[in-house]
């Protein structure tokens, strides 16, 4: 395209004034030579304003001048069309963010005449995207958090599940569930376990004699002596139901877990919890049965709490406060 055709050309200008893109020509310098009605109403400069003048002189900020620059020397050395994003500062001292395309006029011998730029303000599409992106981000923060919440409460409503509403201790569920992973790991290991059934001594009378309230609380006692004479990391001590608890005692063979038991009837007699209902001593007492298997087969829960059970029945039936015990062979 000739020169002079571009810079005379009426029909140039028109054209260039509907479009509403921001156009800038510039001559090899970079002086502007055409500066369209959008680029007008974009900085709020005039023709006459800009007119051989440099861009880098009016619109850049100082900080971007350099790249601009350079964006423009390689678009004189032949380098285009390229594309690149800056702002624009506007009459007014507003900041436009522009994204620009950029390419170039040759003569008729191939030489670049004119570069062109055509630039899209994109400030308000820029500002939504970062309202979005800020919203996004706001929005995985709050559903994180809301997600960790869950999980938090998940865990604690499954801990409750798994613990007796009064004594705090777990409860049987939980230790059935227990004992069936322990008879897995018994059969795979070849090593003992130990279960004891622990009751509380003529508890009917003492919650006849002294009410349902002081019951409870002989009850959370008794489980919390229990829990501290039981605290290895793989002891398991549950409420089994009613005035009744269970241990369960990995590793422990039967002799240990003789031992323990007694242990275990010295603690709570110690704790000295009155009860004049009583008749064999003036404070609370408790029976223990205690099983012990050990096993290279699988083998039913039912048949260790069997034996446990039968073991507490003639720790009753020989005067209570004592400790029976009986092993499983299988």
């Amino acid at each position: 395209m000739n020169e002079d055709i571009l810079l005379t050309s009426g029909m140039a200008g028109a054209v260039l004034d509907v479009v509403h893109a921001a156009v800038v020509v510039m001559d090899r310098e970079g002086r502007i030579v055409l500066f369209n009605k959008a680029c007008q109403e974009l900085t709020g400069y005039t023709v006459s304003e800009v007119e051989n003048r440099y861009p880098w002189d009016l619109f850049i900020l100082p900080e971007e001048t350099e790249e601009v620059k350079t964006v423009f020397s390689k678009l004189a050395a032949g380098d285009f069309p390229n594309n690149h994003t800056n702002y624009w500062l506007t009459k007014s001292g507003d900041r436009r963010l522009v994204e620009w395309s950029n390419t170039a006029l040759l003569d008729d011998h191939g030489a670049i005449t004119y570069v062109i730029g055509t630039g899209i303000d994109i400030t308000e599409r820029s500002r939504a995207e970062r309202l979005i992106e800020t919203h996004k981000i706001e929005l995985e923060n709050l559903v994180a958090e809301r997600t960790y919440k869950l999980h938090k409460a998940n865990k604690k409503l499954e801990r409750m599940a798994h613990k007796d509403g009064l004594t705090g201790i777990y409860n049987r569920r939980y230790c059935n569930d227990t004992l069936e992973r322990e008879i897995r790991r018994v059969v795979r290991d070849a090593k003992p376990l130990s279960v004891m059934l622990c009751d509380v001594d003529f508890f009917k009378t003492y919650n006849d004699t002294f009410g349902h309230v002081a019951g409870d609380e002989c009850l959370k006692d008794i489980a919390g002596i229990i829990a501290r004479t039981f605290h290895r990391a793989s002891d398991m001590v549950a409420r089994y139901g009613g005035e009744e608890f269970i241990v369960v005692l990995p590793d422990i063979s039967a002799e240990e877990a003789a031992v323990l038991a007694e242990n275990l009837l010295e603690a709570v007699w110690d704790r000295n919890i009155p009860n004049s209902s009583s008749s064999i001593a003036d404070r609370v007492t408790i029976s223990i049965g205690v099983a012990t298997i050990r096993s290279d087969r699988l083998f039913e829960v039912a048949s260790l709490i069997r034996a446990a059970d039968q073991a507490l029945y003639e720790a009753k039936n020989a005067g209570r406060n004592l400790v029976r015990q009986r092993s499983l062979n299988q």
